[in-house]
């Protein structure tokens, strides 16, 4: 394949040529974008219609997500999109809950409160020369009952793609958050071809984003069963690895195996990390801190080589496949202590934007945000790794 595969990962512009990737395993890292002009002055149509350039980005969580906007503790506000891009950033990923505001019976018609909302969201990303993907978002149920729900799934997206072909090529449709549970490659893939065919039907040329399964694990990306011949799909996968570090303590949603806290990146310890009584009891887990607490560093299961071996799994079906790959979410919670969340997210990124492979940050709002939107202010040694 040609060199302009690199440009192509990482820029997300699937209408180029494809080729050789012998360069995505070592390549020139890529230069920060410009910062996006921070408008209304300018007029947006011209931009919006580009092929967008999935960077560096944005997760506005817990707001359209939520069971409700705010239950949460955040709402949408145009102060994220103005905030965004005059940091520099080139897109927002908006996750939104579809699923619990729409009709449970056959058309399955969505709620007009929620579309509305969506809309604004889109046309606040198009003033602030945004791009803005539309990420369907706790589909839970579908996850669990695939054969009850696929039908439905696939109705939704014939609404949503319906409403959205006369947008611009700004707008980004990502099918499904994190498919888990019962959603294993081979109850995942026929529903996903029924629901990216309903998408093509109605517009074919719209950037698609499609994520692994098992949460949107790189290594389960070779599982994935894709169109060869579409050339407007990315392929998306989540970075929370190591998960004992990036989610310690955070037990207000995760198992009790992840109390512990006080894990470093990148590890080993200085002295060793007593683990909670429910992470001895889990196998891997207590395998997981027998290994931190002892392995040099170049082996220790809390440094740079779990994160290279995570993005080697994304290399490699990007190399095998030609798809364009996307981390649509990668973050750190805010037990771990600062300088540690700085130094991963540097490891992270960094391993990102030598790969050419666009991210969007998980801010939610909630443990792992970068930016307070309620009181306007970053935080500012994670905007600095992000974006420096």
């Amino acid at each position: 394949m040609t060199s302009s595969f690199a440009s192509l990962v990482f820029f997300v512009a699937p209408l180029l040529a494809l080729g050789a990737c012998a360069s995505i395993r070592h390549p020139t890292p890529a230069p920060a974008p410009a910062a996006a002009a921070p408008g209304p002055a300018g007029p947006p149509e011209a931009w919006s219609q580009a092929t967008p350039k999935l960077a560096r980005g944005m997760n506005i969580g817990n707001a359209l997500d939520a069971p409700s906007e705010g239950q949460w503790g955040v709402t949408l506000s145009e102060n994220h999109f103005q905030t965004y891009a005059e940091a520099g950033f080139d897109h927002v990923r908006l996750p939104v809950r579809f699923s619990s505001r729409a009709a449970a019976r056959a058309p399955y018609t969505i709620d007009e409160s929620i579309l509305q909302r969506v809309d604004w969201a889109i046309d606040q990303a198009t003033r602030y020369h945004l791009a803005i993907i539309i990420d369907m978002h706790h589909y839970n149920e579908l996850s669990e009952h695939p054969e009850e729900h696929a039908d439905r799934f696939v109705e939704l997206w014939k609404q949503l793609a319906t409403r959205y072909r006369t947008r611009p090529r700004s707008v980004v449709l990502e099918l499904l958050n994190e498919p888990h549970d019962k959603l294993v490659s081979e109850t995942y893939n026929p529903i996903l071809a029924r629901a990216l065919a309903t998408v093509r039907a109605i517009d074919p040329n719209r950037l698609v984003i499609v994520d692994s399964v098992f949460w949107a694990n790189a290594d389960k990306l070779e599982q994935l069963d894709l169109p060869k011949d579409d050339r407007n799909l990315i392929v998306s996968f989540h970075m929370y690895q190591p998960i004992l570090f990036t989610h310690q303590g955070l037990t207000d949603f995760m198992p009790a195996e992840y109390g512990t806290k006080k894990i470093v990146f990148p590890g080993p310890p200085s002295s060793p990390v007593e683990p909670v009584s429910a992470a001895r009891s889990v196998p891997w887990v207590k395998t997981w801190f027998d290994d931190y607490n002892q392995k040099p560093a170049p082996e220790n299961p809390c440094g740079p080589k779990t994160i290279r071996e995570q993005f080697d799994f994304a290399s490699h079906f990007a190399e095998r496949t030609g798809f364009p790959m996307y981390m649509g979410e990668f973050g750190v919670g805010d037990a771990a202590d600062v300088d540690s969340r700085v130094r991963w997210l540097r490891a992270v990124r960094g391993e990102a934007e030598q790969r050419h492979i666009g991210w969007a940050y998980w801010e939610d709002g909630g443990r792992f945000k970068a930016y307070d939107a309620k009181r306007g202010t970053w935080v500012a040694p994670l905007r600095d790794a992000l974006l420096h």
